[in-house]
């Protein structure tokens, strides 16, 4: 006797899952940071030593464990972005990840103006 199961698997990262929603506020795109200079990492985390805590000593550390010419066709500086979203922050304190995705969910557009 053969019977077809359908097993569904969920897999999900909640940090980097965001349920869908069906709010009548979803915010729309962000327009104009695309017209933004490339800036090295350092240089574009500037604005955010406000908001994010110790976030240069992290980009320092998220530069040092990458690579100067990195395998995967980045630039270092590329590389190190990546690196430096993914990192958990060890002394208690919200992750850049933690902040910039709470900061995309709010209506208020302005509080992305240091993000770009």
């Amino acid at each position: 006797m053969s019977q077809d199961i359908e097993l569904q698997v969920r897999r999900e990262n909640a940090r980097l899952v965001i349920q869908d929603s069906q709010d009548p506020k979803a915010v729309g795109p962000i327009i104009g940071y695309a017209q933004e200079p490339l800036l090295p990492l350092a240089d574009a985390c500037t604005p955010l030593i406000s908001i994010i805590f110790n976030i240069l000593v992290y980009v320092s550390i998220a530069l040092e464990n990458t690579p100067d010419d990195p395998s995967d066709g980045l630039t270092s500086d590329e590389s190190a972005s990546i690196y430096l979203y993914t990192m958990e922050w060890n002394d208690g304190h919200r992750s850049l990840y933690s902040i910039l995705n709470e900061t995309l969910r709010t209506a208020d557009r302005e509080h992305l103006q240091p993000w770009f």
